[in-house]
């Protein structure tokens, strides 16, 4: 890349910033929250796929877009992205349950069914309209920035974090921690993150993958956490969430993700 295209890379991933944040943090201006749906939420939700069509019509660019799911050869990289999560948050509700993290109730495999198959409609929607702005935009104009691999997948971290801010407070209701420790952990753990679903973006040359497995994980720990009718599966002892969480900002999950990332990067595929 010359050093006029790696510059007009880096102006189209900071206005794609300003204009994710700007867009999200109108949310809570416009109202609802994730446990009152409303025409700020909705925004909110949809602000990565909006602002990416936006700028990709404005722009005429799509040529690293990644629409295209290929499948052909890529096997192994869909079937990692349909089990990261499931074997992950299995990993981690062991290891809470060993070490006083978290509790198990009343499971029940017939209730689990019942609670899951709605969520994975609801948030097959919430995964494409996040992955086709962070994996359909943000990460390949990144990584066309030519520069290290790591600090590639660090700028998509802190971007995508970024955009949850408005309804971070909300969006981890499950825990009794303040932000002055979830918000460094949170945004640690959207790196570490981001460097699994960058390796297999990366490799697939498609932002399917990674709607297929935000989409998995999300239905999986959402259900575990609401439950069937309301009541959860799994609660997390006070003071201990941050060991047992199913999300980014989990210990547990941020070293089992740490270390899935490390070994994609290790071996690592074409920019």
């Amino acid at each position: 890349m010359s050093t006029a295209e790696r510059g007009r890379a880096i102006i189209k991933v900071l206005i794609f910033t300003v204009a994710v944040n700007v867009v999200a943090w109108l949310g809570p201006l416009l109202g609802g929250d994730p446990t009152s749906i409303g025409p700020g939420f909705i925004v909110w939700g949809i602000t990565p796929i909006l602002v990416t069509i936006v700028m990709r019509l404005l722009t005429r660019d799509w040529k690293d877009f990644g629409a295209r799911p290929h499948f052909r050869s890529n096997g192994r990289w869909y079937l990692l992205s349909i089990l990261a999560y499931p074997v992950t948050i299995l990993i981690v509700l062991l290891l809470g349950m060993l070490t006083g993290a978290s509790a198990v109730e009343d499971f029940s495999a017939a209730e689990f069914i019942e609670a899951f198959v709605p969520l994975l409609v609801t948030y097959l929607f919430f995964a494409i309209f996040e992955e086709v702005g962070w994996r359909g935009y943000l990460a390949p104009k990144v990584y066309s920035f030519g520069i290290n691999r790591y600090l590639s997948h660090a700028i998509v971290g802190v971007i995508w974090a970024s955009w949850h801010f408005p309804y971070l407070s909300e969006l981890w209701m499950h825990t009794s921690e303040g932000l002055d420790t979830l918000l460094p952990r949170f945004i640690i753990g959207t790196f570490v993150f981001a460097i699994v679903y960058g390796e297999i973006r990366i490799r697939t040359g498609s932002f399917w993958p990674a709607v297929l497995m935000h989409w998995i994980g999300n239905a999986i720990a959402n259900t575990l956490l609401s439950g069937f009718a309301g009541k959860g599966f799994v609660t997390f002892i006070p003071g201990r969430e941050f060991l047992g969480s199913f999300g980014v900002e989990g210990v547990f999950m941020i070293v089992l993700f740490g270390l899935l990332g490390v070994l994609l990067a290790r071996k690592k595929g074409q920019v």
